[in-house]
């Protein structure tokens, strides 16, 4: 008898087809952004540098989830998809053009305010690097140094230049993230998600060529920041050119103007403004962290942006490409009115997503500290700062599979036209956050911090839930809740066995980049193929669907 009941094979096979080669892409680009995480960490370490870098990047990439990636693409996709049904291709085109055109202006007003602005955003971020006895008395004394009554501290001043001359990469990757949602709405999956592995590109051979052919100053950690925030801007261009021949060879182009007359424009801004809070849940906790671990030592920052970026790079290995392919195809079904259709497509998104997800969580909290060596070992970054970040990771893992289990639940409700119910859990579980880092810091430190980002992401993933549950008659949760018992399990044993291998590989000290890469990833492919060995035998379908088309990848190879 099967764990799940059969789902049909058409969309179980379709879904895992378009998000594994997105994940495949995807993979391509984590590795190159590991390359990227190596460089600053070699030449910045963990320090001031770092955290001074940490927050001014972070400034621009909290901004672009909410006009780009996440509530735009969540709002502009189904509204384009609507058009395109109602009156056709040729009305979907124009809407495109005047929407990004509409977008794109009010993006560089944005960037113009935000770099006159940013004292304010690098101080709540630096909150805890000003002087003062308590969080009131330093928020006083950074109004004092916004009114130019008392002088900023270094760090504070070096962080706001980077943030200013890194915050009009906002422009260039939600321009970017436009085009990408056009080139996923016809079904062209791969360039879209091979766009982050050109950034990382660019960002290497950007800072390459300084660090080769500059001067000898700019290795040091405070110049090193600046050439890096090069670096960032050099990207984002690379990025916009790779992906506009595509975008113009569909038909598409963009008209320069503010088309708020148009009503197709306004509907899928108006979807935009709840959307704001609902996909960006998981960057406004990150941000938030972030401000409360400028009140940790020093370094506190640029460990959590490591440890968050470890969670991205799995998130987005599958779970964020589950999201990406699953929006359209849900949108689909809920225009055509096949809700049975959107109930397996659902489920199979919330299978799969959680059929990696679960094992790398528990991966990444067995075998943190070897992972996190490798990566990050070199030049300025030391023992002491692998040992900090790798139990950071280890807490940051827990709420990898609410993370991703969110997003998909998300796109489920974008594409039921329900803008305010993600919005709404973003907003309790911001809430959790908030009390939850403030509450496990102390104990805990970072480790504390990031717990509070994936146990706040539960709060709100419950919330979802019963939205979902209100807006779709029987939803497929039962399924789910048992797939993730058996998966569960099937992790749990693994991971047993990846402690138990660690011990006896000794992968507790450090031998070396290649001498620890000839043990770990051994270890971390048999522990893949056991837990998968395990999920086949109890006859999972995900899993045997997952094996088969690896199969037959390889075979045809």
């Amino acid at each position: 008898m099967h764990i799940f009941s059969k789902p049909k094979p058409d969309t179980t096979n379709s879904i895992l087809k378009s998000a594994a080669i997105v994940g495949f892409i995807t993979l391509l680009s984590r590795i190159t952004g590991l390359f990227q995480s190596r460089m600053l960490a070699c030449y910045l370490g963990v320090g001031m540098a770092f955290d001074a870098f940490s927050v001014a990047y972070r400034i621009p990439n909290l901004l672009r989830r909410f006009t780009a990636e996440g509530t735009m693409t969540s709002a502009f996709l189904p509204t384009v998809s609507e058009v395109e049904s109602d009156r056709g291709e040729d009305a979907a085109r124009i809407m495109v053009a005047r929407f990004m055109g509409t977008l794109a202006l009010l993006l560089a007003l944005l960037c113009g305010i935000g770099m006159l602005g940013m004292g304010l955003l690098v101080g709540l971020q630096l909150l805890g690097r000003i002087p003062g006895e308590t969080w009131g008395a330093q928020a006083i004394e950074l109004f004092r140094i916004l009114l130019g009554q008392s002088e900023a501290p270094a760090m504070v001043r070096v962080t706001t230049l980077l943030a200013r001359l890194m915050f009009p990469y906002l422009a260039l990757v939600s321009l970017t993230a436009g085009l990408s949602a056009v080139l996923n709405l016809r079904g062209r999956f791969g360039l879209p998600a091979s766009i982050s592995t050109f950034w990382n590109l660019a960002f290497l051979a950007m800072g390459y060529a300084a660090f080769k052919w500059g001067p000898a100053t700019w290795k040091e950690p405070v110049h090193a920041t600046f050439v890096f925030a090069v670096a960032v801007l050099f990207g984002g261009i690379v990025q916009v050119a790779v992906l506009w021949p595509s975008f113009r060879r569909l038909g598409f182009e963009i008209h320069w103007g503010l088309f708020f007359k148009d009503a197709d424009v306004r509907r899928a801004f108006r979807r935009m403004l709840p959307g704001v809070l609902g996909t960006g849940i998981h960057p406004i906790n990150v941000l938030i962290s972030m401000c409360i671990a400028s009140h940790l030592a020093m370094g506190a920052q640029g460990v959590l942006l490591n440890s968050n970026m470890m969670g991205e790079m799995v998130l987005g290995l599958f779970s964020a490409s589950l999201a990406t392919v699953s929006l359209p195809t849900m949108s689909r079904l809920v225009d055509q009115g096949d809700t049975p259709g959107l109930r397996r497509a659902l489920a199979d998104a919330l299978r799969a997503t959680a059929l990696l997800a679960i094992p790398s969580s528990v991966g990444l909290a067995v075998l943190a500290h070897p992972i996190i060596a490798i990566i990050f070992r070199t030049g300025r970054f030391d023992a002491e700062a692998v040992r900090w970040t790798a139990t950071t990771l280890a807490f940051q893992s827990v709420g990898l599979l609410f993370i991703a289990t969110s997003r998909i639940s998300a796109q489920c409700l974008y594409a039921l036209k329900d803008y305010r119910g993600p919005a709404y859990a973003a907003l309790l579980g911001m809430g959790a956050n908030i009390l939850l880092s403030i509450a496990l810091m102390r104990p805990l430190g970072t480790g504390g911090i990031a717990l509070a980002n994936g146990l706040s992401s539960l709060v709100g993933l419950g919330y979802l839930c019963l939205r979902i549950k209100k807006r779709l008659v029987q939803p497929p949760f039962q399924a789910v809740w048992r797939g993730w018992l058996v998966m569960g399990f099937a992790a749990t044993a693994m991971g047993c066995m990846s402690w138990l291998g660690s011990r006896l590989l000794h992968l507790g000290a450090f031998h070396g980049t290649w001498g620890t890469s000839l043990r770990l990833f051994p270890l971390m492919g048999a522990s893949a193929l056991f837990y998968f060995a395990i999920l086949t035998a109890l006859r999972v379908q995900e899993a045997r669907a997952f094996c088969d088309m690896a199969r037959r990848k390889l075979l045809r190879r």
